[in-house]
Protein backbone atom coordinates (compact mmCIF):
# COMPACT_ATOMS: atom_id res chain seq x y z
CA UNK A 1 0.00 0.00 0.00
CA UNK A 2 1.26 3.50 -0.84
CA UNK A 3 0.89 5.84 2.11
CA UNK A 4 -0.65 9.28 1.85
CA UNK A 5 2.69 10.81 2.81
CA UNK A 6 4.46 9.11 -0.06
CA UNK A 7 1.70 10.17 -2.47
CA UNK A 8 2.08 13.76 -1.32
CA UNK A 9 5.84 13.46 -1.71
CA UNK A 10 5.47 12.19 -5.26
CA UNK A 11 3.10 15.02 -6.13
CA UNK A 12 5.51 17.57 -4.68
CA UNK A 13 8.40 16.04 -6.63
CA UNK A 14 6.41 16.35 -9.84
CA UNK A 15 5.53 19.97 -9.13
CA UNK A 16 9.22 20.84 -8.64
CA UNK A 17 10.50 18.93 -11.65
CA UNK A 18 13.27 21.02 -13.20
CA UNK A 19 13.30 23.57 -10.38
CA UNK A 20 16.76 22.88 -8.93
CA UNK A 21 20.20 22.98 -10.47
CA UNK A 22 23.70 24.33 -9.94
CA UNK A 23 26.33 26.23 -11.90
CA UNK A 24 29.03 23.88 -13.15
CA UNK A 25 31.49 26.12 -15.01
CA UNK A 26 34.68 24.89 -13.31
CA UNK A 27 33.64 21.25 -13.24
CA UNK A 28 34.60 21.05 -16.91
CA UNK A 29 37.98 22.73 -16.46
CA UNK A 30 39.54 19.45 -15.40
CA UNK A 31 40.09 16.25 -17.34
CA UNK A 32 37.02 14.31 -18.56
CA UNK A 33 37.81 11.51 -16.08
CA UNK A 34 37.13 13.96 -13.24
CA UNK A 35 33.76 15.08 -14.60
CA UNK A 36 31.67 12.02 -13.84
CA UNK A 37 32.15 11.82 -10.03
CA UNK A 38 31.13 15.46 -9.69
CA UNK A 39 28.15 15.16 -12.03
CA UNK A 40 27.06 11.94 -10.31
CA UNK A 41 27.07 13.68 -6.92
CA UNK A 42 24.79 16.41 -8.29
CA UNK A 43 22.33 13.93 -9.78
CA UNK A 44 22.26 11.66 -6.72
CA UNK A 45 21.52 14.74 -4.62
CA UNK A 46 18.35 15.46 -6.59
CA UNK A 47 19.60 18.17 -8.94
CA UNK A 48 18.36 18.11 -12.52
CA UNK A 49 19.93 21.14 -14.22
CA UNK A 50 23.56 22.06 -14.93
CA UNK A 51 24.15 25.67 -15.97
CA UNK A 52 27.18 26.52 -18.08
CA UNK A 53 27.91 28.89 -20.96
CA UNK A 54 27.34 28.05 -24.60
CA UNK A 55 30.00 30.45 -25.85
CA UNK A 56 29.45 31.63 -29.38
CA UNK A 57 33.16 32.41 -29.75
CA UNK A 58 34.05 28.76 -29.00
CA UNK A 59 31.49 27.35 -31.41
CA UNK A 60 31.93 29.81 -34.29
CA UNK A 61 35.40 31.35 -33.93
CA UNK A 62 35.51 32.48 -37.58
CA UNK A 63 33.09 34.65 -39.57
CA UNK A 64 30.73 33.08 -42.11
CA UNK A 65 32.30 32.20 -45.43
CA UNK A 66 30.19 33.09 -48.44
CA UNK A 67 27.27 33.71 -46.12
CA UNK A 68 27.52 30.20 -44.67
CA UNK A 69 28.05 29.68 -40.92
CA UNK A 70 30.42 26.94 -39.77
CA UNK A 71 30.03 25.60 -36.23
CA UNK A 72 32.31 23.34 -34.19
CA UNK A 73 30.28 21.37 -31.63
CA UNK A 74 32.97 18.96 -30.40
CA UNK A 75 33.61 20.65 -27.04
CA UNK A 76 29.93 20.84 -26.16
CA UNK A 77 29.08 17.38 -27.47
CA UNK A 78 31.43 15.92 -24.86
CA UNK A 79 29.98 18.03 -22.06
CA UNK A 80 26.34 17.35 -22.95
CA UNK A 81 27.05 13.64 -23.24
CA UNK A 82 28.68 13.58 -19.79
CA UNK A 83 25.73 15.44 -18.25
CA UNK A 84 23.13 13.24 -19.91
CA UNK A 85 24.87 10.08 -18.74
CA UNK A 86 24.20 11.20 -15.18
CA UNK A 87 20.64 12.33 -15.85
CA UNK A 88 21.41 16.07 -15.89
CA UNK A 89 19.88 18.46 -18.38
CA UNK A 90 21.97 21.32 -19.77
CA UNK A 91 20.77 24.84 -18.95
CA UNK A 92 22.84 26.89 -21.43
CA UNK A 93 23.81 30.55 -21.21
CA UNK A 94 23.61 31.56 -24.86
CA UNK A 95 26.37 34.18 -25.25
CA UNK A 96 28.57 36.10 -25.78
CA UNK A 97 29.87 37.87 -28.86
CA UNK A 98 32.95 36.93 -30.92
CA UNK A 99 36.06 38.84 -31.94
CA UNK A 100 34.64 39.17 -35.47
CA UNK A 101 31.03 40.00 -34.61
CA UNK A 102 31.08 42.62 -31.85
CA UNK A 103 30.23 46.31 -32.08
CA UNK A 104 33.81 46.87 -30.88
CA UNK A 105 35.88 44.86 -33.35
CA UNK A 106 38.48 42.47 -31.98
CA UNK A 107 37.29 42.57 -28.37
CA UNK A 108 39.38 39.86 -26.74
CA UNK A 109 36.78 38.91 -24.15
CA UNK A 110 33.78 38.98 -26.52
CA UNK A 111 31.64 40.82 -23.97
CA UNK A 112 30.35 43.49 -26.32
CA UNK A 113 26.95 43.48 -27.98
CA UNK A 114 26.96 41.89 -31.45
CA UNK A 115 27.07 44.37 -34.31
CA UNK A 116 24.44 42.33 -36.19
CA UNK A 117 21.84 40.50 -34.13
CA UNK A 118 21.11 38.29 -37.13
CA UNK A 119 24.44 36.50 -36.73
CA UNK A 120 23.74 35.89 -33.04
CA UNK A 121 20.23 34.70 -33.82
CA UNK A 122 21.62 32.25 -36.37
CA UNK A 123 23.93 30.86 -33.68
CA UNK A 124 21.02 30.54 -31.23
CA UNK A 125 18.97 28.69 -33.87
CA UNK A 126 21.87 26.34 -34.61
CA UNK A 127 22.30 25.62 -30.89
CA UNK A 128 18.62 24.73 -30.53
CA UNK A 129 18.62 22.49 -33.60
CA UNK A 130 21.69 20.71 -32.24
CA UNK A 131 20.77 20.21 -28.57
CA UNK A 132 17.06 21.06 -28.30
CA UNK A 133 14.05 18.80 -28.72
CA UNK A 134 14.62 16.44 -31.64
CA UNK A 135 18.10 17.92 -32.12
CA UNK A 136 20.77 16.33 -34.27
CA UNK A 137 22.91 15.54 -31.23
CA UNK A 138 20.18 13.40 -29.71
CA UNK A 139 19.42 11.73 -33.03
CA UNK A 140 23.06 10.66 -33.29
CA UNK A 141 23.17 9.47 -29.64
CA UNK A 142 20.01 7.34 -29.26
CA UNK A 143 21.47 5.29 -26.39
CA UNK A 144 21.82 8.34 -24.14
CA UNK A 145 19.02 9.41 -21.79
CA UNK A 146 17.14 11.85 -23.99
CA UNK A 147 17.46 15.12 -22.07
CA UNK A 148 17.27 17.88 -24.65
CA UNK A 149 17.71 21.53 -23.77
CA UNK A 150 14.31 23.06 -23.05
CA UNK A 151 15.34 26.42 -21.51
CA UNK A 152 17.77 28.94 -22.99
CA UNK A 153 19.17 31.88 -21.03
CA UNK A 154 20.18 34.70 -23.35
CA UNK A 155 23.46 36.24 -22.17
CA UNK A 156 24.59 36.70 -18.58
CA UNK A 157 24.50 39.89 -16.50
CA UNK A 158 23.90 42.00 -19.56
CA UNK A 159 23.36 44.99 -17.26
CA UNK A 160 27.01 44.79 -16.17
CA UNK A 161 29.88 46.44 -17.98
CA UNK A 162 31.86 43.27 -17.24
CA UNK A 163 29.65 41.21 -19.55
CA UNK A 164 28.22 43.73 -22.01
CA UNK A 165 29.72 47.06 -22.91
CA UNK A 166 29.04 49.79 -23.57
CA UNK A 167 26.23 50.08 -21.00
CA UNK A 168 24.91 53.41 -22.28
CA UNK A 169 22.52 51.69 -24.70
CA UNK A 170 22.67 48.15 -23.30
CA UNK A 171 18.99 47.81 -22.24
CA UNK A 172 17.76 48.71 -25.69
CA UNK A 173 20.43 46.69 -27.52
CA UNK A 174 19.78 43.69 -25.31
CA UNK A 175 16.00 43.88 -25.83
CA UNK A 176 16.53 43.63 -29.59
CA UNK A 177 19.07 40.84 -29.12
CA UNK A 178 16.73 38.86 -26.87
CA UNK A 179 13.78 39.16 -29.23
CA UNK A 180 15.84 38.06 -32.24
CA UNK A 181 17.36 35.10 -30.37
CA UNK A 182 13.99 34.06 -28.96
CA UNK A 183 12.38 34.08 -32.41
CA UNK A 184 15.20 31.94 -33.79
CA UNK A 185 15.09 29.42 -30.94
CA UNK A 186 11.30 29.14 -31.07
CA UNK A 187 11.54 28.55 -34.81
CA UNK A 188 13.67 25.50 -34.02
CA UNK A 189 11.60 24.45 -30.98
CA UNK A 190 8.19 26.14 -30.54
CA UNK A 191 7.97 24.80 -26.98
CA UNK A 192 11.29 26.26 -25.81
CA UNK A 193 11.40 28.70 -22.91
CA UNK A 194 13.73 31.63 -23.57
CA UNK A 195 14.87 33.52 -20.48
CA UNK A 196 16.20 37.05 -20.11
CA UNK A 197 19.79 36.65 -18.92
CA UNK A 198 20.41 36.80 -15.18
CA UNK A 199 20.67 40.44 -14.09
CA UNK A 200 23.27 41.62 -11.62
CA UNK A 201 22.24 43.90 -8.77
CA UNK A 202 23.06 47.55 -9.31
CA UNK A 203 26.50 48.73 -8.17
CA UNK A 204 29.58 50.26 -9.79
CA UNK A 205 29.70 49.55 -13.55
CA UNK A 206 26.24 47.96 -13.37
CA UNK A 207 22.99 49.44 -14.64
CA UNK A 208 20.35 49.14 -11.91
CA UNK A 209 18.44 45.92 -12.55
CA UNK A 210 15.04 47.61 -12.23
CA UNK A 211 15.96 50.48 -14.53
CA UNK A 212 17.31 47.93 -17.00
CA UNK A 213 14.03 46.03 -17.36
CA UNK A 214 12.05 49.27 -17.41
CA UNK A 215 14.14 50.51 -20.34
CA UNK A 216 13.89 47.13 -22.08
CA UNK A 217 10.09 47.13 -21.96
CA UNK A 218 9.89 50.80 -22.91
CA UNK A 219 12.03 50.11 -25.98
CA UNK A 220 10.21 46.89 -26.94
CA UNK A 221 6.62 46.86 -25.60
CA UNK A 222 6.12 43.53 -27.40
CA UNK A 223 8.30 41.90 -24.71
CA UNK A 224 5.10 41.69 -22.64
CA UNK A 225 3.95 38.75 -24.76
CA UNK A 226 7.30 37.16 -25.48
CA UNK A 227 9.22 36.53 -22.23
CA UNK A 228 9.09 33.14 -20.54
CA UNK A 229 11.24 34.21 -17.60
CA UNK A 230 13.68 36.81 -16.31
CA UNK A 231 16.93 35.77 -14.67
CA UNK A 232 18.19 37.41 -11.50
CA UNK A 233 21.45 37.15 -9.53
CA UNK A 234 20.52 38.44 -6.05
CA UNK A 235 23.95 38.27 -4.42
CA UNK A 236 23.76 39.94 -0.99
CA UNK A 237 25.53 39.71 2.34
CA UNK A 238 22.65 38.03 4.15
CA UNK A 239 19.63 35.94 3.23
CA UNK A 240 17.29 38.67 4.45
CA UNK A 241 18.97 41.20 2.16
CA UNK A 242 18.63 38.69 -0.68
CA UNK A 243 14.91 38.39 -0.07
CA UNK A 244 14.46 42.14 0.13
CA UNK A 245 16.14 42.69 -3.23
CA UNK A 246 14.13 39.82 -4.70
CA UNK A 247 10.92 41.41 -3.39
CA UNK A 248 11.69 44.79 -4.95
CA UNK A 249 12.57 43.18 -8.26
CA UNK A 250 9.39 41.08 -8.23
CA UNK A 251 7.32 44.20 -7.67
CA UNK A 252 9.08 46.08 -10.49
CA UNK A 253 8.77 43.16 -12.92
CA UNK A 254 5.06 42.94 -12.17
CA UNK A 255 4.67 46.59 -13.11
CA UNK A 256 6.36 46.27 -16.50
CA UNK A 257 5.14 42.78 -17.43
CA UNK A 258 1.70 42.58 -15.91
CA UNK A 259 2.61 40.11 -13.18
CA UNK A 260 2.76 36.78 -14.99
CA UNK A 261 6.49 36.51 -15.83
CA UNK A 262 8.43 34.17 -13.50
CA UNK A 263 11.86 34.90 -12.05
CA UNK A 264 14.66 32.41 -12.55
CA UNK A 265 17.45 32.71 -9.98
CA UNK A 266 20.29 31.49 -12.15
CA UNK A 267 23.02 32.57 -9.74
CA UNK A 268 23.09 33.19 -6.00
CA UNK A 269 25.61 32.28 -3.35
CA UNK A 270 28.16 33.34 -0.80
CA UNK A 271 31.95 33.18 -0.71
CA UNK A 272 33.42 31.82 2.50
CA UNK A 273 35.69 34.86 2.60
CA UNK A 274 32.56 36.80 3.63
CA UNK A 275 30.44 34.29 5.57
CA UNK A 276 31.10 31.13 7.53
CA UNK A 277 30.54 27.74 5.96
CA UNK A 278 27.79 26.96 8.48
CA UNK A 279 26.00 30.22 7.71
CA UNK A 280 26.20 29.56 3.98
CA UNK A 281 24.85 26.04 4.48
CA UNK A 282 21.85 27.33 6.41
CA UNK A 283 21.12 30.06 3.84
CA UNK A 284 21.27 27.73 0.83
CA UNK A 285 18.98 25.24 2.57
CA UNK A 286 16.49 28.01 3.35
CA UNK A 287 16.49 29.20 -0.25
CA UNK A 288 15.82 25.67 -1.48
CA UNK A 289 12.99 25.12 1.01
CA UNK A 290 11.33 28.55 0.94
CA UNK A 291 11.42 29.73 -2.68
CA UNK A 292 9.31 27.00 -4.36
CA UNK A 293 6.25 27.91 -2.27
CA UNK A 294 6.88 31.63 -1.94
CA UNK A 295 4.78 34.47 -3.32
CA UNK A 296 7.66 35.55 -5.60
CA UNK A 297 6.77 33.41 -8.65
CA UNK A 298 10.26 31.90 -8.79
CA UNK A 299 10.47 28.80 -10.98
CA UNK A 300 14.20 28.06 -10.94
CA UNK A 301 17.01 27.99 -8.36
CA UNK A 302 20.56 27.47 -9.63
CA UNK A 303 23.17 28.49 -7.02
CA UNK A 304 26.67 29.60 -7.86
CA UNK A 305 28.64 27.36 -7.86
CA UNK A 306 29.61 23.68 -7.56
CA UNK A 307 33.41 24.07 -7.69
CA UNK A 308 35.89 26.94 -7.46
CA UNK A 309 39.67 26.99 -7.46
CA UNK A 310 40.28 27.94 -3.81
CA UNK A 311 43.86 28.90 -4.57
CA UNK A 312 43.90 32.58 -3.67
CA UNK A 313 42.79 33.61 -0.15
CA UNK A 314 42.45 37.24 -1.23
CA UNK A 315 40.12 36.50 -4.16
CA UNK A 316 36.48 35.96 -3.13
CA UNK A 317 35.66 34.51 -6.56
CA UNK A 318 37.79 31.49 -5.66
CA UNK A 319 35.64 30.59 -2.65
CA UNK A 320 32.05 30.17 -3.85
CA UNK A 321 32.30 26.40 -4.43
CA UNK A 322 29.96 24.18 -2.39
CA UNK A 323 31.73 20.91 -3.20
CA UNK A 324 35.32 19.71 -2.90
CA UNK A 325 37.60 18.76 -5.80
CA UNK A 326 38.13 15.32 -4.24
CA UNK A 327 34.43 14.58 -4.68
CA UNK A 328 33.40 15.09 -1.06
CA UNK A 329 30.71 17.54 -0.09
CA UNK A 330 31.15 20.69 1.95
CA UNK A 331 28.51 21.37 4.61
CA UNK A 332 26.94 23.97 2.30
CA UNK A 333 26.67 21.55 -0.61
CA UNK A 334 25.34 18.77 1.59
CA UNK A 335 22.76 21.11 3.16
CA UNK A 336 21.60 22.31 -0.25
CA UNK A 337 21.22 18.78 -1.63
CA UNK A 338 19.40 17.58 1.50
CA UNK A 339 16.93 20.46 1.12
CA UNK A 340 16.46 19.65 -2.57
CA UNK A 341 15.76 16.01 -1.79
CA UNK A 342 13.29 17.01 0.91
CA UNK A 343 11.41 19.40 -1.36
CA UNK A 344 11.32 16.98 -4.28
CA UNK A 345 9.80 14.25 -2.12
CA UNK A 346 12.91 12.06 -2.27
CA UNK A 347 13.04 11.51 1.50
CA UNK A 348 10.65 9.94 3.99
CA UNK A 349 10.15 13.33 5.67
CA UNK A 350 7.18 15.31 4.30
CA UNK A 351 8.22 18.53 2.61
CA UNK A 352 6.86 21.80 3.98
CA UNK A 353 4.07 23.10 1.77
CA UNK A 354 3.13 26.38 3.45
CA UNK A 355 3.29 29.59 1.42
CA UNK A 356 6.29 31.75 2.33
CA UNK A 357 5.46 35.45 2.26
CA UNK A 358 8.50 37.19 0.81
CA UNK A 359 7.60 39.38 -2.13
CA UNK A 360 4.16 40.82 -1.40
CA UNK A 361 3.36 41.08 -5.11
CA UNK A 362 1.59 44.21 -6.18
CA UNK A 363 3.62 46.61 -4.03
CA UNK A 364 5.52 49.56 -5.43
CA UNK A 365 8.69 48.84 -7.39
CA UNK A 366 10.96 50.72 -5.00
CA UNK A 367 8.68 51.20 -2.04
CA UNK A 368 9.07 54.92 -2.74
CA UNK A 369 6.90 56.96 -0.41
CA UNK A 370 5.41 53.83 1.15
CA UNK A 371 5.17 53.74 4.93
CA UNK A 372 7.15 51.02 6.60
CA UNK A 373 5.47 48.49 8.92
CA UNK A 374 5.10 49.17 12.62
CA UNK A 375 8.01 47.35 14.23
CA UNK A 376 8.60 46.68 17.91
CA UNK A 377 11.68 44.91 19.27
CA UNK A 378 12.66 44.15 22.86
CA UNK A 379 15.65 42.38 24.35
CA UNK A 380 14.16 39.56 26.41
CA UNK A 381 17.27 37.93 27.81
CA UNK A 382 21.01 37.79 27.22
CA UNK A 383 23.41 34.99 27.98
CA UNK A 384 26.64 36.82 27.50
CA UNK A 385 29.02 35.44 24.88
CA UNK A 386 26.42 32.81 23.98
CA UNK A 387 23.08 34.19 22.80
CA UNK A 388 20.62 37.07 22.77
CA UNK A 389 16.87 36.50 22.88
CA UNK A 390 14.72 39.10 21.11
CA UNK A 391 10.94 39.63 21.11
CA UNK A 392 9.54 41.07 17.86
CA UNK A 393 6.15 42.21 16.66
CA UNK A 394 5.49 43.56 13.16
CA UNK A 395 2.18 45.09 12.15
CA UNK A 396 0.50 44.18 9.94
CA UNK A 397 3.25 41.80 8.77
CA UNK A 398 6.73 42.01 7.31
CA UNK A 399 9.85 40.30 6.09
CA UNK A 400 12.29 40.73 8.97
CA UNK A 401 16.07 40.75 9.20
CA UNK A 402 17.83 40.71 12.58
CA UNK A 403 21.57 41.35 12.76
CA UNK A 404 23.70 41.39 15.91
CA UNK A 405 26.99 43.27 15.61
CA UNK A 406 30.00 43.55 17.87
CA UNK A 407 33.37 45.31 17.82
CA UNK A 408 36.89 44.36 18.78
CA UNK A 409 39.33 46.68 20.49
CA UNK A 410 39.01 50.37 19.65
CA UNK A 411 35.49 51.93 19.58
CA UNK A 412 36.04 52.94 15.95
CA UNK A 413 37.00 49.44 14.85
CA UNK A 414 34.88 47.88 12.14
CA UNK A 415 31.72 46.16 13.35
CA UNK A 416 31.51 42.39 12.94
CA UNK A 417 28.28 40.50 12.42
CA UNK A 418 27.97 37.95 15.21
CA UNK A 419 24.57 36.50 14.37
CA UNK A 420 21.68 37.00 11.94
CA UNK A 421 18.17 35.77 11.26
CA UNK A 422 15.75 36.27 8.39
CA UNK A 423 12.10 35.31 8.49
CA UNK A 424 8.52 36.42 7.89
CA UNK A 425 6.73 37.94 10.91
CA UNK A 426 2.98 38.37 11.14
CA UNK A 427 0.77 40.37 13.50
CA UNK A 428 1.78 38.56 16.66
CA UNK A 429 4.70 38.53 19.08
CA UNK A 430 7.53 36.18 18.25
CA UNK A 431 10.75 35.46 20.10
CA UNK A 432 14.02 34.72 18.32
CA UNK A 433 17.33 33.50 19.68
CA UNK A 434 20.48 34.85 18.04
CA UNK A 435 23.42 32.61 18.83
CA UNK A 436 26.71 34.46 19.05
CA UNK A 437 29.76 33.24 17.17
CA UNK A 438 33.36 34.17 18.02
CA UNK A 439 32.52 36.41 21.00
CA UNK A 440 35.98 36.53 22.56
CA UNK A 441 37.90 39.82 22.66
CA UNK A 442 34.77 41.79 21.82
CA UNK A 443 33.78 45.04 23.46
CA UNK A 444 31.02 44.79 26.04
CA UNK A 445 28.33 46.57 24.06
CA UNK A 446 26.92 45.23 20.84
CA UNK A 447 24.30 46.55 18.46
CA UNK A 448 21.09 44.78 17.46
CA UNK A 449 19.78 45.97 14.09
CA UNK A 450 16.27 45.10 12.86
CA UNK A 451 15.06 45.82 9.32
CA UNK A 452 11.48 45.14 8.26
CA UNK A 453 10.11 45.19 4.70
CA UNK A 454 6.34 45.69 4.60
CA UNK A 455 3.82 44.55 2.04
CA UNK A 456 3.73 48.05 0.49
CA UNK A 457 7.49 48.02 -0.08
CA UNK A 458 8.19 50.41 2.79
CA UNK A 459 11.10 49.72 5.15
CA UNK A 460 11.35 50.29 8.91
CA UNK A 461 14.61 50.08 10.87
CA UNK A 462 15.22 49.80 14.60
CA UNK A 463 18.45 49.62 16.61
CA UNK A 464 19.13 48.61 20.20
CA UNK A 465 22.35 48.40 22.17
CA UNK A 466 22.91 45.16 24.03
CA UNK A 467 25.60 44.04 26.50
CA UNK A 468 27.10 40.89 25.05
CA UNK A 469 29.98 40.26 27.47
Amino acid sequence: MVTAGLCAGAANAASLDGFYGVNVQQVFNGSPSAWQPQLAAMASGGLQLARIDARWSNIEPNPPSGGVHHYNWSQYDSMVQAMAQQGLRWYPIVGYSTSWAGVIGGDANSVVAPAHVGDFAAFAWALATRYGRGGTFWQSHPSLPQLPVTDYEIWNEENSNTFMHPQTSAPEAYADLYMAARAAIRAADPQADVVVGGLALGKADVTDEIQFIQRMWAHRPDLARHVEGVGLHPYQQSLADTYMRLAKFRQALDQVSGGSVPIEITEVGWATTAVSESERAADLAQLAEQLPHSDCNVDRLIPYTWLTQENNPSDPESWFGIWNHDGSGKPSGIAYLHAVQLMRGLTSTPAPANTNVICRTGAGAQGAGAAGPRLRIRIVRVRRRHWVRVAVRCQPSCLLRLDLYGQRGHPKARKRRLASRATSVHDRRRVFTLRIRRARSLRRRGLLSATALGRSGGVTKRHKHVRIR
